[in-house]
């Protein structure tokens, strides 16, 4: 059984590679969630604080924030874990991963920066899968991290020291 029951059914592609990866983790939370009076045809335009460029505005609470002046009964929570605290971490994703809350993740890309912002779908002994992307033609991809790698990428690349989840839909 996944940890994120059916999650493939509420996927959606990333409108923006170079800037959505928030805004198209949380419309999959709240769709997951059943929120009702959310149009999820403009969440992804509505909530991408980067669309048009300039310095970065695009951040777990900077979008939460927003949404929440559109839909007040709308509420994520964003959990911090400095360097070094990369088992932590693990450790409070595999505690709502367990309760089927479904959690979005930085995941660190490189040792010289970079991440991608994805939620947790499933995970084993040793693993954590995230959905990676929806592509084109709508269909998933996956990708699998091992735990060691996910603790090790934390503690010693940049980027990515948050958690987020919906805490009120």
């Amino acid at each position: 059984m996944s940890i994120f029951p059916d999650w493939q059914k509420f996927a959606v592609r990333q409108r923006r590679d170079a800037t959505g990866c928030i805004p198209t983790g949380y419309e999959i939370l709240l769709r997951a969630a059943g929120a009702q009076g959310i149009d999820f045809a403009a969440f992804q335009d509505d909530f991408d604080l980067d669309r048009y460029g300039g310095s970065p505005k695009n951040h777990f609470n900077s979008v939460a924030a927003e949404i929440k002046k559109k839909h007040p009964n709308v509420e994520f929570t964003c959990e911090f874990f400095p360097k070094e605290k990369g088992a932590e971490k693990l450790a409070r994703v595999e505690k709502l991963i367990l309760k089927q809350q479904p959690v979005l993740v930085p995941l660190a890309l490189s040792p010289s920066g970079g991440w991608h912002i994805m939620p947790v779908v499933d995970a084993d002994v040793d693993s954590l899968v995230f959905l990676h992307h929806v592509d084109a033609a709508g269909v998933s991809h996956p990708m699998v991290v091992k735990k060691s790698d996910f603790v090790y990428r934390h503690d010693n690349w940049n980027g990515g020291e948050e958690i987020s989840f919906l805490t009120k839909s």
